[in-house]
Parts: structure tokens; sequence; C-alpha cells
């Protein structure tokens, strides 16, 4: 399973781009820096290539090896 990463300061432009695509995501938020994370599961290439298209915003993909929790 791809898991893309994507960081920014414009909250609507990283809900925007997560509402536009049915992957699961979640959107972190750390107001000491302003800062925006956006995290999305399953993705395909499409999302990640509109991702990287996104002007002032960085974007990684990653392939998930290894999920856990502990009870």
């Amino acid at each position: 399973m791809r898991v893309l990463f994507v960081e920014g300061k414009d909250r609507e432009t990283l809900q925007g781009l997560a509402r536009r695509f049915p992957h699961p995501y979640r959107l972190l938020y750390r107001p000491e820096q302003g800062l925006y994370l956006l995290e999305a599961w399953a993705i395909g290439e499409e999302m990640q290539r509109e991702a990287a298209r996104l002007e002032g915003f960085r974007c990684w993909a990653f392939e998930l090896v290894e999920e856990g929790s502990r009870a």
C-alpha cells in the first residue's frame, strides 16, 4: 500500500486535494509553525501526480512495509 504525505501552509488546498480522491486520509496541524500535513493511504499514481504539482508544497510517497499496534 502506498502512503502519501503532503506538507504545506494552506489548509484549503490540502483538503481540496484529499476530497477529490476516494482514499482515506488525515490532516494534521502544527500551530507553532502554521504547518499542515496531509497523510493519505492506498493512493494511486494520479493523486501522487496531483500532489507533486502543488506549488509551495512538499510531498513524499512511501510503500507501507509494516503496521502494528500494542494492546
